[in-house]
């Protein structure tokens, strides 16, 4: 009985792999007919923009993620950077990139001044003071972007009922195992998950690796006051902008964020607190996601099946779809050019994620940066007694 049970959510799960790689067919197809359209905008109609950028801390990469915002070509652009403490380290290296790029209209704002539990949050609060435009685009630390971000994302919030812009990004691991293994999970796990939500729900919600929108539509949601406790502010925010009666856009631009996680402990953290962020968010849409970890189920079905030989086929299978889906996808959609050659760990990886998922429906404490938080059923964050209060403003994730 167990096995069969188990057999049918394999079939459940290798069939969500397969309806991903339609959606990801379409996805791409729309793709490439709105970039090619959108290389056809008369950049003098676009209108000017800010970007805030909230930083804390400091790594190899910080100097090459945040040029890549000076690089963007743009008629009208204004990039304010924001910081909590003159000391922090990335203050040195905002200071190059502004002598590196004179041409280029860049703010820092230095301010401590706190309005919530979400310091990144309070970070980005301080920075909107000194905005100078009305159309703002806000970017994670660690997202690197192409010459075309804005002119192929600025566009949408001209569509009717458009509120809010996002887009899809790829990760880039770096040299240790624990950051290739969370590029894994980005890679072949969240671009097909965003790729069947396009085509199976009413998009509510936006990621932390780009947000574009209007000064009029925050101040309309409450501004940024109205995130300050929530530990999914970009979630947040797109829920409130399409509560407000505004659409959420996917824009068709794929943008980079660059992993800077050394360690396993640091991956786990990380990874449990956007499982315990997902699933308090959208406990339906978490529930349904668990049911697809094709191979948890297929392990647990060839267990449960003694190994037989038709079951070592069924598991072939089914683990095979699952690496296949991912790597199209990954490789097609998202232009992760080296997915081929990793993609022997993704069962690995799976396992390992299934496990922090399960982890995920009990307990509602997080890690982030340095501090540990409580998280409420509504979605927002305090610290835990006794726990360290420096919070990261963004470590780039987006929860």
């Amino acid at each position: 009985m167990l096995s069969q049970i188990l057999l049918v959510l394999v079939a459940i799960a290798s069939g969500y792999q397969l309806f991903s790689l339609v959606c990801a067919w379409m996805f791409a197809r729309w793709r490439r007919r709105e970039l090619a359209r959108g290389s056809r905008v008369d950049p003098g109609r676009l209108p000017p923009v800010t970007i805030l950028k909230p930083l804390h801390g400091a790594v190899p990469e910080t100097y090459d993620n945040l040029a890549s915002v000076c690089r963007i070509d743009y008629p009208s652009l204004q990039i304010v950077f924001g910081v909590a403490d003159l000391d922090d380290p990335v203050v040195p290296i905002v200071n190059r990139v502004r002598r590196d790029f004179p041409q280029r209209e860049i703010d820092l704002v230095v301010s401590d001044r706190s309005i919530g539990s979400n310091a990144k949050v309070s970070n980005l609060a301080n920075m909107l003071e000194h905005a100078r435009h009305e159309v703002l685009v806000i970017a994670d630390s660690d997202i690197r972007v192409p010459e075309n971000y804005l002119t192929a994302l600025v566009p949408y919030l001209e569509q009717p009922g458009a509120g809010l812009v996002t887009c899809m990004y790829r990760a880039v691991g770096g040299s240790s195992f624990a950051s290739q293994l969370e590029a894994l999970f980005i890679n072949t796990d969240f671009g097909p998950m965003v790729t069947v939500a396009r085509q199976v729900e009413t998009q509510s919600y936006a990621f932390g690796a780009t947000i574009c929108l209007r000064r009029a539509v925050l101040a309309e949601i409450g501004g940024l006051e109205a995130l300050a406790d929530y530990l999914a502010d970009d979630y947040q925010m797109g829920y409130l902008t399409v509560a407000a009666g505004y659409h959420s856009v996917l824009a068709p631009i794929v943008v980079e964020t660059v992993l800077d996680l050394d360690t396993m402990d640091d991956v786990f953290a990380h990874q449990l607190r956007w499982a315990r962020t997902y699933r308090i968010c959208r406990p339906r849409g978490y529930l349904a996601a668990f049911v697809t970890h094709s191979t948890m189920w297929s392990c647990a079905y060839l267990i449960a099946a003694h190994a037989r030989p038709g079951a070592w086929a069924i598991f072939a299978a089914a683990v095979g779809t699952r690496m296949l889906a991912g790597g199209l996808i990954a490789d097609r959609v998202l232009g992760v050019k080296d997915i081929w050659r990793r993609l022997w760990l993704v069962p690995f990886k799976d396992l390992f994620i299934s496990t922090i998922a399960a982890l995920a429906f009990v307990g509602n404490t997080v890690r982030w940066g340095d501090t540990r938080y409580v998280v409420s059923p509504d979605g927002r964050m305090a610290p835990v007694l006794g726990a360290e209060e420096r919070p990261a403003e963004s470590d780039g994730a987006t929860a």
